[in-house]
C-alpha cells in the first residue's frame, strides 16, 4: 500500500481549489449580463464562492512553502493554524459587512439558512 506524502496531499488540494476557481469563472461567464448588472446578492454569492475556492488554494501553498524549509511538525502545525486564523478574521469580517449591508428585500425568494450555511 502507497502512503501519499504531505507535499502530494498539498498538491492535490492546491489543484481542487484553484479548479474551484476556474467554476466561478465559469459561473461568471455564462451569465447573461455583466458582473456589474448582477444583484448585490448575487456579487455576494460570487464573493463567497471565489473565497471559498481561494482560502484552501493560499493555505496548501503556504503549507507546501513551510515543508520546503523543514521546519520541526509541531512548528507546522503552528504556524498553518495562524496563518489560518491571521487569513480568515479579515475575510470574516468583510463577509458579515457584505451580510449585514443586505436588505430584507434582497432575500426574498431566498431561504437565509440555506444561504449562510
Amino acid at each position: 500500500m502507497a502512503v501519499m506524502q504531505a507535499g502530494e496531499a498539498l498538491g492535490i488540494a492546491a489543484q481542487v481549489a484553484v479548479t474551484l476557481a476556474g467554476f466561478a469563472g465559469v459561473v461568471v461567464v455564462f451569465r447573461p449580463e455583466s458582473v456589474h448588472e448582477w444583484s448585490r446578492l448575487d456579487r455576494f454569492r460570487l464573493h463567497l464562492l471565489l473565497a471559498s475556492s481561494i482560502s484552501p488554494l493560499v493555505y496548501s501553498l503556504f503549507a507546501i512553502l513551510l515543508l520546503t524549509i523543514t521546519p520541526p511538525p509541531e512548528s507546522i502545525w503552528r504556524w498553518c493554524s495562524s496563518f489560518a486564523v491571521l487569513f480568515q478574521v479579515p475575510l470574516l469580517i468583510v463577509n458579515s459587512k457584505i451580510a449585514r449591508n443586505l436588505t430584507r428585500a434582497e432575500f426574498k425568494g431566498v431561504n437565509k439558512t440555506l444561504f449562510f450555511l
